[in-house]
């Protein structure tokens, strides 16, 4: 996924190359320019918090840092789904849905195989880690 990210970044920043002489030469508002230069920041942000992001798991929570962390107890967990296609983990990025005794579901996004086969274990009903 952060090489996808990558790639996708790379040709945003080609493309806006490219396209910014025409936005310059038609006297673009302010009010473009300043969408424009918002909608790239936050693009920024999310690439950036995609190459940070860690998903981290034990025998007590589940963590992930982004833009924001969120953090499951186990125990909390009344529900769990993990979306996985071999083969297509490039273009769709496993990941695990979790309901818990709260409203509402937590999604955990992972590409790493110790991480992803703990998420597997955990929504096999077993303990996320071997003992």
């Amino acid at each position: 996924m952060k090489l996808v990210a990558s790639a996708l970044m790379a040709g945003l920043v080609v493309y806006g190359a490219k396209a910014l002489p025409a936005f310059i030469d038609k006297r673009s508002t302010w009010g473009v320019m300043l969408f424009i230069l918002l909608a790239f920041a936050f693009i920024v942000v999310c690439f950036v918090a995609i190459l940070r992001s860690r998903t981290r798991i034990d025998a007590t929570h589940i963590e992930q840092s982004w833009i924001t962390n969120k953090r499951v107890a186990i125990a909390d967990i009344t529900q769990v789904k993990l979306i996985y296609i071999p083969g297509l983990a490039w273009l769709i990025a496993p990941r695990l849905i979790v309901k818990t005794r709260r409203p509402g579901s937590t999604v955990f996004h992972t590409a790493d195989p110790m991480v992803l086969a703990a998420f597997a274990r955990l929504s096999l009903g077993q303990a996320p880690l071997p003992s």
